[in-house]
């Protein structure tokens, strides 16, 4: 081999090395997932992503939903007037999902049908022409009946603004908003106003079949239809993410990497149960209900605050009106627990909700929410 040759392999290798340690790959892992018969490259949060986004109908759905939302995107062909149903769910139950399913489906069903998709947290960008929201609401009146889907509508300061403007862009059409419970409940007055709901769809958590049905669909499509997870471990994690689906998917993945650690075979229940105290899903529900209400209070100002990187101590300070150190103390507390994380940029310190736990505090504070109301 010539040297440049050579030069140029160790170049090759040490790039494929540097971008497997991007994606979470280290070592001989690799390799390990390969030895059992597994797609290493498949093996990620991304592609699972990416898999069921590009093959909807192989997503475990809410049928239920999209039934409703097949109804209401037919309603609108025939009766010419503006829609509007909000999704409410918590945190990795699929919404985004269905979201993207509805599009797929109505994009199958006819090329006539116009769909579009929309984040919420983008519409404030800046553009060449003024902002994203303009730019979305004058493309919104060329289309005659628009089926409009709008993601994270909690994370845009002002959703009510950018309903209004887009609603006020189209004359007949169905807009499919996506909420958490927390989100919505503060938002859900000024939504009303700007766009009134015709009826709001409520997602829950799957069924132990449907946990058993995307296990089966994820690992088949990692090992190209060589693996299945054994029935045990099948229901200890619908047991530990009580069928929330993001979770389903993480817990699928720090499992094989926990046997993988612990030198077990993959599916192997032990490992199951390692990757669950490291994520903190070990008795989560139980744990999130014995939260006192002052924690709670902290939590969910956390997770109503439309800001993903998190948020300061002096925030919680201004909007619970509580002192200083009262709130680091439930913020330590809090972090012990391993209910939320901290970041920190230079001197300051941002704190958000354990992605694992989020779910589980969702549900609780709208538990409280329904009963107060």
């Amino acid at each position: 081999m010539e040297p440049g040759n050579d030069n140029k392999d160790k170049k090759n290798r040490f790039r494929d090395a540097f971008e497997r340690g991007q994606q979470g790959h280290v070592g001989s892992y690799d390799v390990w997932l390969e030895d059992h018969g597994f797609q290493a490259e498949q093996v990620n949060r991304d592609w699972i992503t990416d898999f069921f986004r590009d093959n909807p109908e192989k997503a475990v759905n809410h049928e239920n939903a999209l039934d409703e939302i097949g109804e209401y995107a037919g309603f609108v062909t025939r009766q010419q007037d503006v829609y509007h149903t909000p999704v409410i769910g918590p945190s990795g139950i699929g919404k985004t999902q269905l979201l993207h399913t509805v599009v797929s489906f109505l994009t199958d069903l006819s090329g006539d049908i116009d769909t579009k998709l929309i984040d919420a947290k983008d519409l404030a960008k800046k553009t060449d022409e003024g902002f994203l929201l303009e730019e979305v609401a004058h493309e919104l009146t060329k289309l005659e009946t628009p089926i409009v889907c709008i993601d994270d509508c909690g994370l845009d300061n002002q959703i009510e603004i950018s309903l209004n403007d887009l609603r006020q862009a189209v004359d007949s059409g169905l807009f499919v908003t996506i909420w958490t419970p927390e989100r919505w409940g503060v938002n859900r007055g000024r939504v009303q106003d700007a766009l009134p709901p015709s009826n709001e769809i409520y997602l829950d958590a799957f069924a132990p079949k449907d946990t058993d049905k995307t296990l089966r669909i994820i690992f088949e499509a990692f090992s190209e239809g060589e693996f299945t997870l054994p029935s045990v471990t099948e229901r200890r994690i619908h047991e530990l993410t009580e069928g929330i689906p993001r979770l389903i998917h993480i817990l699928a993945l720090e499992s094989l990497q926990e046997a993988f650690r612990k030198e077990l075979e993959p599916g192997d229940v032990a490992a199951t149960r390692s990757a669950a105290d490291r994520l903190h899903l070990a008795d989560a529900s139980a744990r999130v209900q014995d939260l006192s209400e002052s924690k709670l209070t902290v939590l969910k100002q956390i997770l109503q605050l439309p800001n993903e990187g998190g948020v300061q101590p002096g925030t919680l300070v201004e909007e619970l009106h509580r002192d200083k150190s009262t709130i680091s103390y439930h913020l330590r507390e809090l972090s012990d627990g391993g209910f939320v994380e901290r970041d920190r940029k230079g001197r300051r310190a941002f704190y958000r909700v354990t992605e694992t736990l989020e779910p589980f505090i969702q549900r609780r504070i709208n538990q409280e929410a329904e009963f107060d109301g």
